[in-house]
């Protein structure tokens, strides 16, 4: 007689006694997600989703599938087919929108499919009740920004803008206008953009703002300046290695410069 994995008993049992309610089964499922038992998880969502084809309980368990193939198992195609499958049959739905957002994210981060990350951002800003609306105008503006479409770009952001987003996002915005400045040769204005951000809350935002400044100065030929701004960067210990480095580097490029040794400059970070 062969031998029954004890983990698909468990499983069996499972099903047996949640069968008249699949509120239950999600509930099994997302522990099984949770103790990275992804398989069971699948199989428990795709029970309910056969189940419930058409109501909510069944995006719930579609998306739960997409998201358990593309943030734990990395299977980015069955993600990608999960998502694709949930937006065809759930049209309207939350879960579509949730699904269209990790779609642009896997063609964004992923498979750098910069065109179908900007198609599923459009898309998604044309459903209605829209929450995140500005997120999603930030992020379609990096993703032409990515794509080399800077002046696409630079109109979407100035548009966030002119709207008054404020904290983290106005930060991100700004960083973003900057690099483009940077990319343009639009040094002042590109100063004036990171400049803004030299004080922000978030830690990354403030040493992107940092780096960026210092390059751009470095670009002016304002090594002065330069040092200055790499000096007052947070001296963490992430830090503190990289301020050693650049000081050294512009000293080195300073003197370059002093000697009639002019290098190309830098064109800025395009992240």
């Amino acid at each position: 007689m062969k031998k029954v994995c004890l983990g698909t008993v468990i499983l069996v049992g499972i099903l047996a006694a949640c069968s008249s309610d699949p509120r239950r089964l999600l509930a099994q499922a997302e522990a099984r997600w949770r103790e990275g038992k992804y398989e069971d998880a699948i199989r428990l969502n795709t029970l309910v989703y056969n189940r419930e084809r058409g109501g909510v309980d069944g995006a719930t368990a579609l998306l739960n599938i997409g998201n358990i193939y593309y943030l734990n198992l990395r299977r980015l195609k069955d993600a990608i087919d999960t998502y694709n499958k949930l937006v065809d049959e759930y049209r309207g739905s939350p879960e579509e929108r949730k699904a269209r957002e990790q779609l642009a994210a896997i063609y964004a981060n992923e498979i750098g499919d910069l065109t179908q990350a900007i198609s599923e951002y459009d898309r998604i800003l044309e459903l209605p009740g829209l929450q995140n609306r500005r997120e999603i105008e930030f992020l379609r503006a990096k993703a032409h920004f990515q794509n080399g479409e800077y002046n696409v770009a630079l109109q979407g952001l100035r548009h966030l803008e002119e709207e008054g987003v404020a904290g983290h996002l106005a930060h991100q915005v700004s960083l973003k206008i900057g690099n483009i400045y940077q990319i343009q040769k639009k040094y002042e204005q590109a100063v004036s953009c990171f400049q803004r951000v030299m004080d922000s809350p978030c830690i990354d935002c403030r040493r992107r703002a940092h780096l960026y400044l210092m390059e751009t100065y470095e670009a002016l030929f304002d090594f002065e300046r330069a040092i200055a701004v790499i000096r007052s960067l947070d001296a963490s210990p992430e830090n503190r290695p990289v301020i050693a480095r650049e000081i050294a580097r512009l000293n080195e490029r300073q003197s370059e410069v002093e000697a009639g040794r002019m290098p190309r400059p830098p064109e800025g970070r395009r992240r």
